[in-house]
């Protein structure tokens, strides 16, 4: 009479992936007869979650239908998810998603450069641009911020001796809608966690 085992491949050896099951049939009155019956357990892609590097390929365009950016042409864009490498609602649709998925998205102010605010246009005096041989509307300039810390304030207008300058980001107020195609998705090592960027091609370079 032969006896039905279930075995499995020894997971410790690196050789052994992807897992596999095998049913090993014998009949103890006469002998080992060895009867396998392969049954190979899929590996299931890496899902995007915290402490991932992903690269994606995208278009971001306006409610008007305008393309603002895009990675057609170039290399992906690889950040760290979870580390605020992205907007928060482009980072919220990804969760999940593993390479070859496509994601279309919509992301609301709130979640992307925020609301515009009326209170970070100021008018500043042209001195204050000491050094600047040439100001140009569209130049951009780091200044202290309401809160002390650093910000990008961007030329909005000339008039005379002012100099009206913008805090908002360029797409605050705004709706994004994103296509996305998810090209990779791996581990981020220990350093590229503690930098808190993706390090390597397409990436931070220190």
């Amino acid at each position: 009479m032969a006896v039905m085992i279930l075995l499995k491949t020894d997971q410790s050896n690196p050789g052994c992936v992807p897992p596999v099951w095998a049913w090993v049939a014998f009949a103890p009155a006469v002998g080992y007869n060895l009867t396998f019956i392969f049954l190979e357990q899929k590996v299931r892609p890496m899902q995007i979650a915290a402490n991932k590097a992903v690269s994606i390929e995208y278009t971001l365009t306006n409610d008007a239908g305008e393309v603002i950016d895009s990675s057609a042409g170039g290399a992906p864009l690889v950040y760290l998810h979870g580390a605020g490498n992205i907007i928060v609602g482009l980072e919220k649709a990804l969760v999940g998603k593993q390479a070859g998925d496509e994601v279309n998205v919509s992301v609301e102010p709130e979640e992307a450069y925020g609301e515009y605010s009326a209170e970070l246009v100021a008018t500043l005096n042209r001195s204050m641009f000491e050094g600047v041989d040439e100001l140009e509307v569209g130049m951009q300039f780091h200044a202290s911020g309401p809160d002390g810390g650093m910000q990008i304030v961007t030329i909005r207008e000339l008039e005379g001796d002012d100099v009206i300058v913008d805090g908002n980001h360029p797409l605050a107020g705004q709706r994004l809608t994103f296509a996305v195609k998810v090209v990779d998705v791996r581990d981020a090592s220990e350093e590229e966690v503690a930098h808190g960027h993706v390090h390597g091609e397409g990436g931070h370079h220190h």
